[in-house]
């Protein structure tokens, strides 16, 4: 069903971007230009954010939305008070990420109350908008378990992992919800295997992570694989081995990138979990844009069940800070 769904909405933008584009045909451009407040939880710099930029732009020029980019910097505080202001301005939609559980329910709440369309992307509250969760209409993003089941049954079977054997987990951010969540998908896959696995903390910057990572193996040289739970431990996982002695250790994750792209290109990488982070910049925009000025309900969109390996990296590289 979730197959069923990337198609249609993948149809429904083409239709919509088609509509938007007609000559002489009434549209989003000859509609009054609305205010959407895009708030990334953290991390100003990191190229990951790029194709969001990218796809947030392109769909505020395409549907005559004026977005206003915000970043918490990993502060949850600074994120509730990012959406009270928005409250506040009167915009007409926020998209948000949900890194936190339970931080932003009120002010999510809040902002729904006041009449204004929200839309989480990238991280969605656990529950969703079920009970317990957020007053959201619809979530953009990947589902993090299915995914990290995915590479990690990859891993074990293209591997012949096995009862015993062990695999580091490294996250960049392993108390947010985005790491809780792609290490139990990946969990499951490994336990069903009978292979153990345990979750590195590394921080956001690249070298201390790397050398993190490194020094991790250095100290535990039984370790049989990695699997990384985001892209700034995707994109050094091979060299961290190869500073560690191990080099050629069994590795794959999530995200993509430059490095992570040059990493399977050259088969460093077994695979990576693709979220197509345009999506996540795009298509909250265009849902706002359109359930704001004819009441068209957004759609849950899961973004992230690509594999990025040997067989297509070599498709990206152009497109990498826009598209990709």
């Amino acid at each position: 069903m979730k197959s069923l769904c990337s198609v249609l909405t993948a149809c429904a933008v083409g239709l919509l971007v088609t509509f938007a584009a007609q000559p002489g045909t009434a549209g989003p451009q000859d509609e009054e230009t609305l205010e959407v407040t895009f708030i990334l939880h953290c991390c100003e710099g990191i190229s990951f954010w790029e194709p969001v930029l990218h796809g947030m732009n392109e769909a505020g020029s395409l549907f005559n939305v004026n977005v206003d980019v915000q970043n918490a910097d990993g502060d949850p505080e600074r994120n509730k008070d990012l959406i009270e202001t928005a409250i506040a301005n009167k915009v007409d939609g926020i998209v948000s990420m949900v890194a936190v559980e339970d931080v932003l329910t009120e002010a999510i709440q809040n902002a729904s109350d006041a009449g204004i369309a929200v839309i989480t992307a990238n991280v969605d509250d656990p529950e969703g908008d079920g009970p317990g969760g957020t007053a959201r209409l619809a979530f953009v993003g990947q589902d993090f378990v299915a995914s990290g089941y995915r590479i990690g049954k990859r891993m074990v079977e293209k591997f012949g992992l096995k009862e015993g054997d062990f695999c580091v987990v490294p996250s960049e951010q392993a108390d947010l919800v985005w790491s809780h969540l792609r290490y139990s998908g990946v969990k499951k896959a490994l336990d069903e295997a009978g292979v153990g696995s345990e979750v590195l903390a590394t921080g956001t910057v690249v070298d201390e992570a790397k050398n993190i990572l490194a020094e991790y193996l250095v100290a535990r040289p039984e370790t049989d694989c990695i699997i990384t739970l985001g892209y700034v431990n995707t994109q050094h996982a091979p060299q961290a081995a190869e500073e560690a002695g191990m080099e050629g250790l069994p590795n794959g994750g999530f995200d993509t990138g430059p490095l992570v792209l040059e990493n399977i290109i050259a088969g460093l990488t077994e695979a990576s979990m693709d979220q197509q982070p345009f999506w996540q910049g795009f298509l909250p925009v265009m849902y706002i844009a359109y359930n704001v000025r004819y009441g068209l309900a957004p759609v849950e969109s899961d973004t992230g069940m690509g594999v990025i390996d040997s067989s297509n990296a070599h498709l990206y590289p152009k497109w990498v800070g826009t598209y990709r």
